[in-house]
């Protein structure tokens, strides 16, 4: 199953399901239309939230600031939007990191 990645005015948005403090920082699938993450860093002073988005960030081949949590900030569930790039782009570049 793909994730959802919708497009919008600055561009892509999607939904990430994080789970934080596990030992290791990867993209291990999807879970209900969202892209399922691991991360290393506990949810503690955004260090959780940090380390998603410069992961992400790096998957994607772009800048961390290109990337922002515009919803869920403090739950498992997230919104992430993605600047300058398609919903298309997003999917096929993060799609690749699980497959």
């Amino acid at each position: 199953m793909a994730f959802q990645v919708s497009s919008g005015s600055r561009g892509a948005t999607f939904e990430v399901k994080v789970q934080p403090g596990a030992g290791s920082t990867a993209i291990i699938g999807t879970w209900e239309k969202a892209l399922k993450m691991k991360l290393a860093k506990k949810p503690e002073n955004g260090a959780a939230n940090r380390e998603c988005l410069e992961y992400l960030a790096h998957r994607l081949g772009i800048s961390r600031r290109n990337l922002k949590i515009i919803k869920g900030e403090f739950s498992q569930r997230k919104v992430i939007r993605v600047d300058n790039l398609t919903a298309e782009e997003v999917q096929e570049r993060l799609g690749n990191a699980f497959s």
